[in-house]
């Protein structure tokens, strides 16, 4: 950018004329300094020199003292000047600066007047996140985290981020809807109408940011695309008036994307910046909802042939006493696909005064693929996809996926939770499975909820939420987490038959691969393959359990374990031996749980008996409700079935400092 006015030489040592006045224009940015040398203006170095100015500007010596004007000065000690003004001009060349040298005998040698127009280049957006676009805020320029930070913030809008998918996105607002949901960015008025010639205003940003938003024109007009994906330069027209500009995020922070976008608006004269101004957006994160947070709407498939018809009217009664809405999902967007959970996951991205929820769908691909753009999107979800060319396995499906409630751990706050996702362990998984890198990625790059990953591929299904859960609890860390665990069923049954109860029966009256499920108490305790598998996965989960006391700062008084056992897939993975409790649904206090068809006694499942011991006291209130032909003989359970929108939380993402990305 131009720091100095270029003058033509002044002095021509062949000349006779030694009184030469000469003229010139030049054009000067409101509150930026100009430079000017006088070596090539005076006669010689050895003369003096005066100054004399028209209209708001001002004269500083290189050492940015004020110059007195009309005092002589020798050149030797003013030989660069910098001009500024403050204001910008109503009129051309409103403002003029005279510069007389002379010699020692005050004879006046020559004469050069420079008639300025001053200018303005302003960009201005809302810096200190209160809703207001201030004018000229000191910190515009960069992006502070922090309740004492600073930086403007930007939603990705709708069904923009759609990444090697098919989804199209339009060029051009589609009215108040869209607005909610946009930033704003005022252009302030340049000056004139009609600039001096050569003179250009134009917005700019890079070629990848270029891919990344879209700026959009005055809002009484059609609200056209001014920058985007092919257009990296918009000239501005009206120079004369401030000017409103709506701004859209097109991507969510990646591992491409660090979320900063800078735009600059840069005033041009025969080709050359002149001036400039920059702003600063960060793009809001897509961030997840623990079960801590009250829930919304229960989304559940609804089943063509009826068969889940009676599970919903039970899952609504605890929904409804959860203060939630169920939403049962017609056939045309599920097409009888029932895991509702492996599909979506549903988050929401926020800004200053803004608000929305965001679905992320899975690449898994099937019957359930359309919900998200079809039925769900909206004026109050948006959307996101990630998909690969590398192969779609289980463990791309979102009940592999979770976060934990606000934790603090070593010190460092988390709080917004931290995101869970499971993938595998070589040294013990004959042929490992992942979670899909662009995932992975995508976790990692929303930063505030910092990732980790722990072991599900020695589940058959692959899922964490088989083996984990979290529920609130009045306690020190303010939840508890729930593990699944093989050794308490063996301690409870081992239990019942010392007390005489072997032959109990575990899935009575129950189908289980065409035949019946019904097993003692005694049979199970003497199977000996089923207990040595059993003992396997029981160390994967207690690998697991020491990565979560880990990684969440927890104790064993933050453990609650439910029973639980495992069968051998054929395979040397694992899956549910019964009903997993673990599966659940977490509804504020209500807990939708599946029915595990444990051994009763006097008629009470004792299973059920025992996880009542241990939520009630926290004040939870356990809804047994049976999934087993509608879920479990499919090879999930409630929460597979099931999705949940929740309340954001109270505390706004930009106020935290996170210590954790230092």
């Amino acid at each position: 950018m131009r720091s100095f006015l270029q003058i033509q030489t002044y002095h021509d040592p062949d000349s006779s004329n030694k009184d030469i006045n000469r003229d010139y224009e030049g054009v000067l940015v409101a509150g930026q300094p100009l430079q000017i040398s006088l070596e090539n203006l005076a006669p010689s170095l050895d003369t003096f020199v005066t100054f004399k100015t028209r209209g708001e500007v001002e004269v500083y010596s290189s050492t940015n003292q004020l110059i007195s004007l009309q005092t002589p000065v020798p050149v030797e000690q003013v030989s660069e000047i910098s001009l500024i003004a403050r204001t910008f001009s109503d009129r051309l060349k409103d403002r003029s600066l005279e510069i007389t040298f002379q010699n020692d005998a005050g004879h006046q040698l020559s004469q050069a007047t420079l008639h300025l127009t001053c200018l303005r280049i302003c960009l201005d957006v809302d810096a200190d996140r209160d809703g207001i676009i201030e004018e000229n805020n000191p910190h515009k320029k960069d992006w502070q985290w922090g309740i004492n930070g600073h930086g403007a913030v930007i939603l990705v809008n709708k069904d923009c981020d759609v990444v090697n998918s098919d989804g199209q996105d339009n060029d051009n607002l589609k009215g108040l809807l869209d607005l909610k949901d946009l930033s704003f960015m005022i252009v302030r008025r340049v000056g004139l109408k009609n600039l001096p010639d050569g003179c250009e205003v134009y917005l700019s940003v890079n070629q990848d940011i270029a891919k990344r938003i879209r700026i959009y024109d005055e809002l009484d007009k059609n609200g056209d695309e001014l920058i985007g994906a092919k257009i990296t330069k918009a000239k501005i027209i009206d120079t004369d008036r401030d000017i409103l500009l709506a701004v859209e995020g097109l991507s969510y922070p990646d591992a491409d994307f660090n979320g900063i976008v800078e735009i600059t608006l840069n005033l041009m004269k025969d080709g050359e910046i002149i001036g400039s101004d920059r702003v600063v957006f960060r793009v809001a994160p897509w961030m997840m909802t623990p079960n801590t947070l009250s829930p919304i709407n229960v989304f559940v498939s609804r089943l063509s042939n009826g068969s889940n018809e009676e599970f919903i009217e039970e899952l609504r009664k605890v929904v409804g006493k959860a203060n939630a809405q169920l939403d049962p999902v017609p056939f045309e967007f599920h097409q009888d696909d029932p895991w509702m959970r492996d599909e979506i996951e549903i988050g929401y991205t926020q800004g200053p005064g803004r608000f929305m929820h965001v679905i992320l769908d899975s690449p898994r691909d099937r019957g359930l693929d359309h919900l998200a753009k079809r039925h769900l999107m909206g004026t109050d979800f948006g959307y996101i996809i990630r998909k690969s060319c590398e192969e779609v396995t289980k463990l791309d499906s979102f009940g592999n996926l979770e976060v934990s409630p606000p934790v603090t751990v070593k010190g460092v706050n988390y709080s917004f939770g931290r995101i869970i996702f499971g993938g595998t362990r070589a040294e013990i998984i004959e042929k490992p499975r992942r979670k899909l890198k662009v995932l992975r990625d995508f976790f990692f790059a929303q930063e505030i909820q910092a990732p980790f990953e722990i072991f599900s591929d020695w589940l058959s299904v692959g899922h964490i939420d088989e083996f984990m859960n979290f529920i609130g609890a009045a306690s020190p860390k303010g939840f508890k987490l729930i593990l699944a665990s093989p050794d308490k069923c063996y301690e409870l049954l081992k239990r019942l038959r010392e007390e005489g109860h072997s032959q109990a029966l575990l899935r009575q009256g129950k189908q289980l691969d065409d035949n019946p499920a019904d097993i003692s108490v005694a049979d199970v305790l003497e199977n000996e393959e089923l207990a040595l598998n059993n003992q396997r996965f029981q160390e994967y989960i207690n690998w697991n359990r020491e990565v979560l006391k880990q990684e969440l700062d927890l104790s064993e008084q933050d453990i609650i374990e439910l029973p639980t056992l495992f069968r051998d897939d054929g395979e040397g993975r694992a899956k549910s031996f019964f009903p997993n409790m673990v599966n659940m649904v977490v509804l504020n206090q209500h807990l939708a749980i599946p029915k595990p068809f444990g051994p009763k006694v006097n008629s009470q499942c004792q299973f059920e008996a025992y996880v009542k011991s241990l939520l009630e006291p926290l004040g939870k209130e356990c809804h047994f409700i049976d999934d087993w032909d509608t879920y479990f003989r499919e090879g999930g359970e409630i929460h597979c079935g099931t999705n949940t929108s929740r309340q954001p939380f109270s505390k706004k993402w930009w106020e935290i400092e996170p210590k954790f990305l230092k």
